[in-house]
């Protein structure tokens, strides 16, 4: 299976002059005694207005090999005997491609999550979740060996492999470094909405849910219907 990791397109320029706007609107509509829970309650306003923030790509391309013989079963001489026909034999090998966004949900900020301790400042994030925007086959690279008594295969049963090869590629996604790319660019980007309020970069720092741990891939994962 190949895998290859690109770093999502991210609107983060109009994220950045959305903040930008609104605290510059901010600090210039108060005196220098500006409320710290006003300047909270924009932070919070602004971060999650941003709505989904896409931060890592990877594209995947998997190639589905099936087989299938058809057997005859009885009993000879008190066995059991089972044996394949001859000439009965299909194979079929299907390229699929798959493209998994990474994406961190915005929306879901509440101020909870922002924590102000002195000129320190930290942002705790939901979870990264992915979504698999696309399966696709690659039909003119499918190759398929039909013995001489059995039909090819039809565009049901391709669609079934397709199915499993979605699956799989799931499950290998939870073998790659994609929620921790994910994370790592979120951070990049939300730090400097913090120093847009007025927050110094070094007094910013992001976090995750501290309970999130490899077993709970799965849960992360949302498909296109």
């Amino acid at each position: 299976m190949n895998i290859i990791k690109e770093n999502a397109l991210v609107i983060y320029c109009l994220c950045l002059l959305c903040v930008t706007a609104a605290c510059g609107n901010h600090k210039t509509g108060n005196a220098p005694n500006t409320d710290k829970k006003d300047t909270m309650e924009v932070l919070v306003t602004n971060i999650s207005a941003c709505s989904r923030l896409y931060t890592a790509q990877y594209d995947v391309r998997k190639i589905m090999i099936y087989t299938d013989t058809t057997t005859i079963s009885g009993n000879f001489l008190n066995h059991h005997v089972k044996m394949a026909l001859p000439l009965s034999d299909r194979k079929i090998a299907i390229p699929i491609s798959a493209t998994a966004k990474a994406f961190i949900d915005l929306g879901k900020i509440k101020r909870e999550n922002i924590i102000k301790r002195g000129d320190r400042l930290e942002i705790i994030l939901p979870d990264p979740e992915i979504m698999l925007t696309s399966t696709r086959i690659d039909h003119k690279s499918v190759k398929q060996k039909v013995g001489l008594f059995r039909h090819d295969f039809t565009d049901e049963e391709m669609t079934s492999l397709q199915g499993k090869g979605r699956n799989e590629i799931i499950e290998s996604l939870s073998k790659t470094n994609i929620v921790t790319d994910a994370r790592q660019n979120a951070a990049r980007l939300i730090v400097p909405i913090a120093v847009q309020c007025g927050f110094k970069e070094e007094n910013v720092t992001v976090t995750f849910r501290k309970d999130f741990h490899p077993g709970n891939f799965n849960t992360l994962i949302r498909q296109l219907k």
